[in-house]
């Protein structure tokens, strides 16, 4: 497997190659960037893309997921932003530039001249397709047809976000076609850092993100969209050939300088040297919401996950409200709360150095194996698939223990009579299985809880408390950022914080 150095170094040559409205400048190197071959782009575009899910995608969905919280003893009003619901064109405008700067990368080897590349160009279709639809779910309207062209247009038009999503279910067609028939000349993909050339595998996650995309517009109800899913649907059934592990990226991750690390240990845990990665460390801590349903006060069923997601503090999760304040004389001495637990940082050793290494070198999560089964679930759940949606749940479930590293125990036999979150005694079954899913991905891929909660009102979380939130409710997606205001203002369109809260993309319906 290529040492992420290199990957990195390759990546900071092709940088040049992405969108100059995202307000990148274009160098002398720029020509040696786009002759680049896509062996050489392909790993450092996956590593940097799965940043910005690792890190800022994350946060934001774990954190509006209400399964984050601050630690109110050693920070004052932590998180104050997001509790307060009022967004403007600098909130985590780092999803928005990060993925068009990288999805650009992607683009140049669609685009490649070079013969035999098929492989190549499958893999990246599969990849634009993963990151713009995040784009879509978190914006709505993006630039599409005139993006990723670099100094020929500068000022892309805005493309509707539902015809994105048609575009994207077709970049998929086109990167299973590709790979269905290779060519004896086709080159193998030797650098590919999450499937290490398997194509058969990438079909598998061609077909997951696809039944993604799909379970969005479940809340559609016009003739011609229920036409159109219908028959993609029906395309997916046939195949019934979905991710079967969990999608893991390393391009080598080490302890050997903090830009080698998995980011999120990176970012939320240790650097390289073993110190206390910046504050987020101490900054994050389990909500009460997530605490309590971990700790079994909700349920009535302890969750034997709770001490692989957080460390235990007194025998329990220590979590604080969204929008809680300390009292006076509170502090982390008074009052700890749980840190990231080993299922989530690997950080584990004898020693500093070691735990730091092992934490380090742990492999992304671009999709879990839970996360596949919750989508199939759910999918026969609303019969657009064929299968028994409690055994796919059920397994949801223990793909989440099995990564985890958790015992199930009894766990699924104790918690299926619950409402809400075993499949037994639940009278809304999606809202059990996504229940489910929001325990399973929260702190790894939490921005898919936050957009399942904007699509159907499920997993069932609370407000802040305290009169933290400004605008009244979680918004409905992101405010365009100021990249785009600055450098492509004709096109961009305007939205206020205001709007954000009942404005949702194409797919969202109000409840």
């Amino acid at each position: 497997m290529k040492k992420i150095s290199l990957i990195l170094a390759v990546f900071a040559i092709s940088l040049s190659s992405c969108n100059d409205y995202l307000n990148d400048n274009i160098t002398p190197d720029s020509a040696l960037a786009e002759n680049l071959p896509p062996r050489l782009v392909l790993p450092g575009a996956q590593a940097q893309s799965f940043r910005i899910q690792a890190i800022n995608m994350n946060r934001l969905g774990s954190i509006m997921g209400n399964s984050w919280g601050g630690n109110i003893y050693q920070f004052t009003n932590p998180l104050r932003l997001e509790y307060s619901y009022n967004f403007d064109n600098t909130t985590y405008a780092t999803i928005w530039d990060g993925l068009y700067r990288n999805v650009s990368n992607f683009q140049q080897i669609i685009d490649t001249p070079l013969p035999n590349q098929e492989n190549y160009i499958a893999i990246s279709k599969i990849m634009k397709a993963h990151y713009m639809q995040y784009i879509v779910d978190l914006y709505g309207d993006a630039p599409y047809f005139e993006a990723f062209k670099k100094q020929e247009n500068t000022t892309p038009i805005y493309t509707d976000d539902a015809v994105i999503y048609k575009e994207l279910v077709k970049e998929l067609e086109e990167a299973r076609a590709l790979i269905a028939s290779p060519t004896a000349t086709t080159e193998g993909v030797t650098t590919d850092v999450i499937f290490g050339g398997n194509m058969a595998q990438w079909t598998k996650l061609a077909n997951t993100i696809e039944l993604r995309i799909l379970l969005r517009q479940s809340q559609l109800t016009d003739a011609e969209t229920v036409t159109y899913l219908n028959s993609k649907y029906a395309t997916l059934k046939a195949s019934n050939n979905f991710i079967d592990s969990n999608v893991l990226i390393n391009p080598g991750y080490s302890s050997s300088n903090d830009d080698s690390q998995n980011p999120f240990f990176n970012s939320n845990v240790r650097n390289a040297a073993g110190s206390t990665a910046d504050t987020n460390y101490t900054l994050f801590t389990s909500s009460k919401y997530f605490a309590d349903l971990l700790n079994g006060v909700t349920t009535g069923v302890v969750d034997p996950r709770g001490d692989r997601l957080w460390l235990k503090v007194g025998g329990k999760i220590v979590g604080t409200d969204q929008g809680q304040t300390a009292s006076p004389g509170q502090t982390n001495a008074t009052n700890p709360t749980s840190r990231f637990g080993l299922g989530i940082t690997n950080y584990v050793g004898t020693s500093t150095a070691t735990r730091t290494a092992a934490g380090s070198a742990k492999a992304g999560v671009l999709m879990l194996l839970s996360e596949s089964k919750f989508l199939q679930a759910e999918a026969v759940e609303r019969g657009k698939l064929i299968g028994v949606a409690k055994t796919l749940f059920d397994e949801g479930v223990q793909a989440s223990f099995t990564y985890l590293e958790a015992p199930i125990g009894t766990y699924l036999s104790q918690i299926d009579s619950n409402n809400g979150f075993g499949y037994t005694g639940s009278t809304n079954k999606i809202q059990a299985i996504l229940s489910q899913k929001w325990i399973a991905l929260s702190s790894i891929h939490g921005v898919e809880n936050y957009i399942n909660f904007t699509r159907t009102g499920f997993p069932t979380i609370t407000s802040t408390i305290n009169n933290a939130n400004i605008q009244p409710s979680r918004p409905k997606r992101l405010i365009y950022p100021l990249s785009e205001y600055n450098a492509n203002s004709t096109n961009v369109p305007i939205l206020t914080s205001s709007q954000i809260i009942t404005q949702g993309p194409f797919w969202y319906v109000a409840k």
